[in-house]
């Protein structure tokens, strides 16, 4: 169901379950209707990523009152007070980074050299796995690949031609197989899987870990080195790229050190449209996976990292809300481990973003009461 005090469906914040179904859309009625059937509600009040407990309380505050396993977001909806102090803004103040404090930590060394950052700009998080692969490339020594997709048409897989390639640069990642156009990879890089790869080998959507391996495509002509950039421009994704996944694999693979996972490029098809109305079907090899030095605060979601950078800035597209600031500030373990980049919109902190959500939360808070009472009084012994 998720964490409604997270992020709201993309682009449909009206389908949170606690909205008032739309009376335009008999789907949102029939949910919220079966949504309300459940009356078995237990709340979890134990976690394991928090080690402060002054951080805890905060970001309990920051949730509201009613703390719950749940999520969503609603713009338009009117604004009540929230839970957070004046104390509790004047802590995150304190880890704002400034000269300061640059100067009591060091980023050139562990552990803070493994920071990872979280925002809400796409661009930054690009810009910044970037500067960061090739300072990991600088630090080690390791060759910085560029590796494009390979894409193909037909049933004897032929290269693009010249008008077909012109559509595919026009469409977005999300349309174009759901990978990337060109992927920048080295040994010891930080990655992070982007596709449901080897459920089995507990490498899902999400995983984090370290390219431990890279097997070239045996189709790759002598490798070129740019002599302005250190780059070396693959010709096709890797044939392999050998993962370490950072929590493990119960999976063992033959020829490979435990833990390891070979990974191979996921093939995908899409329709372009080129030269009027003509339309193609593409088929696309890339490896899903991306550099994790930093994510986007929706690709946050259900990360626990060590050391954090949290920008919750606002920005001049998207408002960055209290449920970004939530998912942000609750990736990491506690005070010593988080620093907030910039300066933000103490209103984040001292408003509440939805009284529809203060409402559910109450409501449920009350069924969890009930469902306490009834197992307390045997109602679910069915032995």
């Amino acid at each position: 169901m998720g964490d409604f005090h997270q992020f709201p469906p993309v682009g449909r914040p009206l389908s949170a379950l606690y909205c008032p179904p739309s009376p335009t859309r008999t789907t949102s009625a029939v949910g919220r209707a079966l949504f309300e059937q459940f009356d078995t509600v237990i709340n979890l009040t134990v976690q394991n990523r928090i080690q402060d407990e002054v951080w805890k309380d905060l970001l309990q505050r920051l949730r509201g009152k009613f703390a719950f396993q749940m999520s969503n977001l609603l713009y338009s909806l009117p604004l009540t007070e929230g839970e957070c102090t004046k104390e509790d803004v004047s802590e995150l103040k304190k880890l704002m980074l400034n000269e300061n404090e640059d100067e009591q930590l060091d980023f050139e060394q562990e552990p803070w050299s493994d920071a990872v950052l979280v925002t809400p700009r796409n661009s930054v998080r690009a810009a910044w796995n970037k500067a960061a692969l090739r300072k990991h490339c600088d630090r080690t020594g390791h060759t910085l690949y560029d590796a494009p997709a390979e894409d193909s048409v037909g049933s004897e897989s032929k290269p693009c031609d010249m008008w077909q390639r012109e559509a595919v640069s026009k469409l977005r990642e999300k349309f174009a197989g759901g990978v990337p156009h060109r992927l920048e990879l080295a040994i010891g890089m930080k990655a992070m899987v982007t596709f449901n790869t080897a459920t089995e080998a507990d490498l899902a959507n999400g995983s984090r870990g370290t390219v431990e391996g890279i097997t070239l495509d045996p189709r790759e002509p002598s490798l070129a080195r740019d002599e302005k950039t250190g780059v070396v421009k693959l010709k096709f994704p890797p044939a392999m790229i050998l993962f370490k996944p950072l929590q493990g694999s119960v999976a063992k693979f033959p020829g490979f050190p435990e833990g390891f996972i070979p990974t191979f490029p996921r093939e995908k098809s899409f329709t372009i449209t080129h030269q009027g109305n003509q339309k193609t079907s593409v088929k696309r090899r890339q490896h899903a996976m991306v550099a994790a030095y930093a994510f986007t605060d929706h690709k946050a979601q259900g990360q626990t990292l060590e050391y954090a950078i949290i920008d919750i800035a606002p920005t001049k597209k998207f408002p960055v809300d209290s449920f970004s600031a939530y998912v942000a500030l609750s990736r990491g373990r506690g005070r010593n481990k988080i620093r907030i980049l910039r300066n933000f919109n103490e209103l984040i902190f001292t408003k509440h973003p939805s009284e529809y959500l203060r409402l559910e939360d109450e409501r449920l808070l009350r069924v969890a009461e009930e469902t306490k009472e009834k197992f307390e009084a045997g109602y679910y012994n069915f032995a």
